[in-house]
């Protein structure tokens, strides 16, 4: 397989480069092969896993995907460019129904499949587009996705019954008719808050399209939020606590508003678009993150005497989801050495907050001797929703105890002290005259 990137510069001249890469990596990985030039006749040069119609219409086996290509922008100069690369190439014709803005950051981590789209016998009406006979490979949908979660589009295209110069049967002139998209396909949020969930559409035509919200939360049935009818201009909602702007749907905007979230507002939610008989939906994943309180129960530096017990508690309280990590480091002073983590922690165990959220504490007891001097004690928690851990240091000042025969000597002079005041006390009482 080749590597190529193509454009037209103001000349005309058509430059390339090339490299080699193994043929297996598209089929396994899809490493993409094709970048582009932000130039008013650029184009793109997008590879996909062609998922073929079946052989025959009473066997249920697909056939094995091919490599695939799918060729956007340019106009009609890219009829004329050298496309002679192995695989299935869909040239797809100008069309208000564009991908190329959602690849304007490159093509390193998108995926693309491409598949027929069966109608079951039911003939699809489009403006401009004549389809003899309804035919088994007449509409195809393409659905393009981050992999880093940046945006998913879903694409219907059809032949058309034009013919490159080159009559191949790997070569197809296509026509793209409507698209939907999101660039939310992953959503975190806070508790209290408020999520946008992106839902995006496009149609080469003015059509009255249908949308639907719905909801599908861990351990429920799948429940309609909103629907919208174009015919009929009516919006119903479903739910008090998402909402739709319905002056965007004529923007192409069907996004969803879900306000005063809590931990039930987590889950699976699909926008589905129907234009004619075409039928696109895409799903997004709503998320609660809350980051963890870290608390110590000692001040930042703690002064102690040798012999003398303490306990170091590290508390992480009001965090979601329920994994989170806290470890102990014992520091030593002036040395370039890396703090290891304590072994003798003892954690209680995970404690449900009335909001939903957890704490934990991780503790251990400590016996002071003079090489804690100086020594710092450091609480590190990770969890999810940090982008880097949260540390809580102590630094212990040990100083030392004094011997014993001094211990036994200060006792001493404190008993006698009070043995002397108590005498002085009764000896003044004693003095005082009698009133008789």
């Amino acid at each position: 397989m080749k590597v190529k990137v193509m454009y037209r510069g103001g000349d005309g001249n058509t430059s390339r480069m090339e490299g080699s890469c193994p043929r297996s990596i598209i089929l396994c990985v899809l490493l993409i092969a094709g970048t582009w030039s932000i130039k008013e006749t650029s184009f793109i040069k997008l590879p996909c896993l062609y998922e073929r119609p079946y052989h025959h219409p009473l066997n249920d086996q697909p056939a094995s995907p091919r490599p695939a290509w799918v060729l956007l922008g340019g106009g009609q100069d890219i009829h004329g460019e050298n496309l002679d690369f192995e695989g299935v190439k869909f040239l797809f014709k100008d069309s208000p129904v564009n991908l190329m803005p959602f690849l304007k950051d490159g093509l390193e981590d998108v995926k693309c499949d491409i598949a027929p789209y069966f109608t079951a016998n039911t003939q699809i009406l489009w403006p401009g587009v004549i389809n003899p006979d309804n035919a088994v490979d007449s509409w195809y949908i393409y659905r393009v996705q981050h992999n880093g979660g940046k945006f998913h589009t879903a694409t219907f295209f059809t032949k058309l019954p034009e013919t490159p110069e080159k009559d191949e049967e790997d070569r197809h002139l296509v026509l793209a008719t409507f698209m939907i998209s999101t660039k939310t396909p992953n959503i975190y949020a806070t508790l209290a808050d408020s999520a946008l969930l992106d839902c995006a559409f496009a149609v080469d035509h003015r059509a009255e399209v249908l949308v639907t919200w719905s909801y599908l939360g861990r351990g429920s049935l799948e429940v309609k939020l909103l629907s919208y009818n174009g015919v009929t201009k009516k919006l119903e909602h479903k739910r008090k606590d998402v909402y739709m702007q319905e002056e965007e749907l004529q923007n192409g905007r069907a996004s969803l508003i879900v306000n005063n979230l809590a931990l039930t507002s987590e889950g699976l939610y699909t926008c589905s678009v129907s234009v004619a008989s075409l039928f696109a939906e895409q799903q997004i994943r709503l998320q609660i993150r809350e980051s963890p309180t870290v608390s110590l129960n000692v001040d930042s530096i703690l002064t102690l005497t040798e012999g003398d017990e303490i306990k170091f508690a590290c508390d992480a309280s009001n965090y979601y989801p329920l994994d989170v990590t806290i470890e102990w480091l014992r520091e030593l002073p002036n040395t370039a050495l890396l703090p290891s983590v304590m072994s003798n922690v003892i954690y209680s165990s995970h404690r449900i907050n009335r909001n939903g959220t957890y704490s934990l504490t991780g503790f251990f007891l400590l016996k002071v001797s003079l090489p804690d001097n100086g020594v710092k004690f450091t609480c590190r928690v990770e969890h999810e929703s940090l982008k880097k851990p949260i540390r809580k240091s102590v630094t212990l000042i040990v100083s030392e105890s004094p011997p014993w025969f001094l211990m036994v000597f200060i006792t001493f002079l404190i008993l006698a002290l009070l043995y002397f005041v108590r005498m002085f006390c009764k000896a003044r009482n004693a003095s005082k005259a009698k009133p008789y």
